[in-house]
């Protein structure tokens, strides 16, 4: 859990939408540090006497530096840093982009600011324990764990620290881009657990404004609940020197795997956002369902 307030770096030329995310930020206990031009950032992540920032959340389209400058410079500075990107151009070009250049995530404009700082807990705290377990592994061959996992017992940021710290040791990923396949791995564990055995349905999720939540006290009741809570989670991972396999198995009813191949692959990925498939489908070099929906395998190749 966060030991202390996270301190973001916030990037955006647009006033507006700058005030908005950092109010909810800070309400939140987040210490921000906003900046209308990324060179003023950037200076201050360069800056000895500045605090140890967890966070750099940008947009992409802005005057002088733009939001994949802000990520080439720093990842130069600080590699273990992630950074975040905000745009208002839903394309699947932007996506993979900011994916390849080591982007941890991708907000989508107008920010559903409920969703957005749910991630941003969730990042600052994956990364902060990533960064954890970096050392000591070199010279593994091979290796298979198998967990499993009541619903109301998966501790989805401990898991991910467990699935991913052997992948800069082995060659799997480098420090520009473990953030981007952890967050790839912790949306299938978030699938497995919400949509696959809590049933819960996307479309119940308010804007951060809300005074009703109705999506996380419907999460809270099904916890709360034997038939839901009592299901369980399979998570197998096997890797050796030249391929890393992850399968993740929920107790839920599964969906219909055939509408993936019937969706529009165009420019707009913003409505299939919601259940994280974009950010897995981009990220692994493999990913397959099983014909009942419950069940995903993604595999990661040394490159």
């Amino acid at each position: 859990m966060i030991r202390r307030p996270p301190h973001i770096l916030l990037i955006d030329d647009d006033l507006a939408v700058l005030e908005m995310v950092h109010s909810a930020l800070e309400h939140y206990g987040m210490e921000v540090h906003s900046y209308p031009d990324a060179a003023h950032a950037l200076d201050l992540v360069q800056n000895p006497a500045s605090p140890e920032f967890d966070l750099v959340i940008s947009d992409i389209n802005m005057e002088g530096l733009n939001g994949f400058d802000v990520i080439d410079r720093i990842k130069a500075i600080k590699p273990r840093l992630p950074v975040v990107l905000m745009t208002g151009q839903a394309s699947v070009d932007y996506a993979i982009r900011a994916m390849r250049q080591g982007a941890a995530n991708l907000f989508m404009k107008p920010i559903a600011l409920r969703d957005m700082i749910s991630n941003v807990f969730h990042l600052v705290d994956l990364y902060r324990e990533i960064r954890l377990g970096d050392t000591g592994l070199q010279g593994l061959v091979n290796e298979r764990r198998h967990f499993l996992f009541r619903s109301d017992e998966l501790d989805v940021p401990t898991l991910v620290r467990h699935l991913t710290d052997r992948l800069v040791p082995m060659g799997f990923a480098s420090a520009n881009n473990v953030d981007v396949i952890a967050m790839a791995i912790h949306e299938s564990l978030v699938n497995a657990l919400e949509h696959g055995n809590l049933e819960l349905d996307s479309s119940l999720k308010g804007d951060i404004l809300d005074q009703e939540d109705a999506y996380s006290d419907l999460r809270a009741q099904r916890l709360a609940d034997p038939a839901y809570a009592g299901r369980l989670i399979e998570v197998r991972l096997a890797m050796d020197t030249d391929r890393i396999e992850l399968e993740i198995t929920d107790e839920g009813h599964g969906f219909p795997t055939s509408q993936l191949a019937q969706e529009p692959r165009g420019s707009d990925v913003a409505p299939q956002c919601g259940r994280g498939l974009p950010l897995i489908l981009l990220v692994m070099d493999e990913v397959h369902f099983n014909e009942k929906g419950n069940q995903i395998r993604m595999a990661l190749r040394k490159k």
